[in-house]
């Protein structure tokens, strides 16, 4: 009996507080349902109270192997959004919402080239990335934290950590135009050596605004955005013993013609060096011209001159070289009505920097007009045919970017041409 009563004077007081707790206050003064529109409430708020814009230093991919680049965003409303970037020049005004799910949601959910570029798939951004998943970027972001002095945001898909910044002023102009011209200047750079404090030089591989040390295949990558003055990491980099989280830019001296990149306390510099001719060559778009090809070309381009007249097509412009990130020949027809390209691979010969294979990828983008394969089997495949699986041997009077090249087939010495990095209009006559 005495246990029965023990275990009854235990249970009774705890049933007392339990009772109790029901008359305590709610732990919250709102529900979740109140808490989370007041949530969404502040970002639209804080978003469009900074009527200069914001600063988005936004990186696609988990892996951030495509490197990082500036967005910059005005929130106009609570339904559009203007937005421009580092890589492109246009200012778009598209549709975002700020939607519920486990919390705030921003989500860039009218179509808008500047920020959807990174998350289109490879066959429509240009080639980067692959043809369906390009740059596996993000359009949509958990917001972590909306304040005044920053917004904070998570990509749904990468994870990645992006920071949004007020601007002030009229800086949703000017800086945007800074970055633009960084972006420029940086793209003139391809290939880059390391010096570490004590001089010692080692090769860099570079891809995509990311390093990598090419001494050691299992170091980190660093991927950065491009910023005015210098390279901004994603997060602190560890360079064969220096960290740092940003890198200046020096000006071209005479110790180093093309400048360097460097650490506050010069204790790791990334020098640019010359583009090999062939790299330059492969990266850029070059317009081409009847009067500038040699013999062996000239019968064919004589033979596409003729099938295109008979079809009632004009050609207007012609390029080889790299088009929005995708290696081809160019063509502008019809007095501009009808443009399209049609990829070719233009590899590096391995072991020289002054030779390149070209020949026939086959892959057809309209880029305006309709143009499909009815236009290459009606004479251009003829200005093709000089070009299939032939090795070239590249020249000019300038090595160091040079306007104008010069390829000499090494197998047939007159197979040759020379190209022009400024437009020529009218090719067949020119």
């Amino acid at each position: 009996m005495k246990l029965k009563y023990l275990i009854l004077a235990f249970i009774l007081p705890v049933m007392l507080i339990t009772s109790c707790k029901r008359e305590e206050d709610r732990i919250f003064d709102k529900s979740a349902s109140e808490r989370m529109t007041a949530a969404i409430a502040n970002v639209y708020t804080v978003l469009q109270d900074n009527e200069a814009g914001w600063m988005m230093k936004y990186y696609p991919s988990s892996t951030r192997e495509f490197g990082g680049y500036t967005i910059f965003a005005k929130f106009v409303s609570n339904a559009q959004v203007s937005l421009t970037s580092d890589i492109n020049d246009d200012v778009i005004t598209s549709s975002y919402s700020v939607v519920q799910e486990s919390g705030p949601v921003l989500t860039f959910n009218g179509f808008n080239k500047v920020i959807h570029y990174f998350s289109e798939p490879g066959l429509d951004n240009g080639g980067i990335g692959a043809d369906d998943t390009g740059m596996k970027g993000d359009f949509e972001f958990i917001v972590l934290k909306a304040t005044a002095d920053s917004v904070v945001l998570k990509g749904k898909k990468s994870g990645n950590e992006i920071v949004m910044l007020p601007l002030s002023g009229t800086e949703f102009e000017t800086k945007a135009v800074e970055y633009q011209e960084a972006s420029i200047s940086f793209a003139e750079f391809g290939v880059f050596n390391l010096e570490n404090s004590s001089g010692e030089i080692s090769p860099l591989t570079y891809s995509s605004r990311t390093f990598q040390d090419a001494s050691d295949a299992n170091s980190k990558l660093l991927t950065f955005r491009v910023v005015p003055g210098g390279l901004e990491f994603y997060e602190q980099a560890d360079l064969q013993g220096a960290k740092f989280d940003k890198l200046s830019f020096t000006a071209p001296n005479g110790e180093y013609p093309l400048g360097y990149y460097s650490d506050a306390n010069n204790s790791v510099k990334i020098v640019p060096q010359v583009t090999p001719i062939n790299m330059w060559f492969k990266d850029n778009l070059w317009s081409m011209s009847y009067n500038n090809v040699g013999a062996t070309g000239k019968s064919f381009w004589n033979d596409a001159r003729t099938s295109l007249t008979n079809n009632n097509i004009v050609l207007n412009n012609y390029y080889i070289g790299t088009y929005s990130g995708l290696t081809s020949m160019v063509y502008v027809l019809q007095n501009g009505a009808v443009v399209g390209l049609i990829t070719h691979d233009i590899m590096l010969i391995p072991g020289t920097e002054d030779q390149v294979k070209i020949s026939l990828d086959g892959s057809i983008y309209n880029l305006g007009g309709g143009f499909g394969v009815a236009y290459w089997t009606a004479g251009l495949n003829a200005l093709t045919t000089p070009f299939q699986n032939r090795t070239f041997r590249i020249t000019a009077d300038d090595p160091n970017k040079p306007g104008s090249v010069l390829l000499t087939d090494i197998g047939i010495p007159t197979n040759t041409f020379r190209l022009f990095l400024d437009d020529i209009d009218d090719p067949f006559n020119n």
